[in-house]
């Protein structure tokens, strides 16, 4: 599965929101080769997005947004729900009414001067999930402003931020995308994703990993970095 492509190819899909200094401070990608992410369509053309206790591999990020040191084995559970698919310009469209995605440590853990097992609650409603019709991969991206995304984490404080931002990058989608998803159709695929805000404290400085994570994190810091573009163009993008 090639996470960088898709990831580097969602961050120009991103809606935009007034220029702030955005840190990556965590991402996580699929805990196995098997479908993490289920779709399910409605005949009306709306629909739901699935995960139920999906192992994965999640991780903070130093500022520098290298991984922080410590990887942990979580449980993401994610459910969404969605409005009437449509199409723009050969892409399947899906905009995301509100969803709540958790990732939670598979034990409790003892890390950055606190104890739990709330990795991250993200909290999201606006913006749209888009895909090429007719092919397997899919992209959304959310941020605070113009939309919302709120965090809470056990091991983070959130309080002071006032942007914040999401990025998925969904890829194996099977069936491949039909017109606009399609009603009362259902869909598997892979997902993984980053994740950034301004002002978080308590940031964790471990030692980086070597291995498949640097390679991962590189394509996580360009979806940063077109976030920050986005932000600084000013620009709405809208669907019909």
């Amino acid at each position: 599965m090639n996470k960088l492509a898709v990831l580097g190819a969602g961050a120009a899909l991103l809606l935009a929101a007034p220029a702030a200094a955005i840190t990556n401070f965590a991402a996580f990608i699929p805990g196995s080769d098997q479908p993490n992410i289920f779709y399910s369509g409605t005949l009306a053309g709306d629909g739901t997005m699935t995960s139920v206790n999906e192992g994965v591999k999640f991780t903070f990020l130093n500022l520098d947004g290298s991984p922080g040191g410590t990887t942990v084995d979580a449980w993401m559970n994610l459910t969404a729900t969605t409005g009437v698919a449509t199409t723009f310009m050969g892409l399947a469209v899906l905009p995301i009414e509100s969803g709540t995605l958790t990732f939670t440590a598979a034990s409790p853990l003892t890390w950055n001067g606190h104890t739990g097992t709330n990795l991250l609650t993200v909290n999201f409603s606006g913006g749209a999930l888009t895909g090429a019709l007719f092919g397997s991969t899919a992209n959304y991206g959310n941020s605070t402003p113009p939309n919302v995304v709120t965090f809470t984490s056990a091991f983070l404080d959130f309080s002071t931020t006032t942007a914040r931002d999401m990025a998925l990058a969904i890829d194996a989608i099977n069936p491949s995308i039909g017109f606009a998803f399609n009603g009362h159709r259902d869909h598997s695929g892979s997902v993984a994703g980053v994740f950034g805000a301004d002002l978080s404290s308590g940031n964790p400085q471990g030692v980086p990993e070597p291995g498949s994570w640097a390679l991962m994190l590189a394509g996580f810091g360009a979806v940063g970095a077109a976030l920050r573009s986005q932000r600084r163009r000013q620009t709405q993008v809208t669907f019909g």
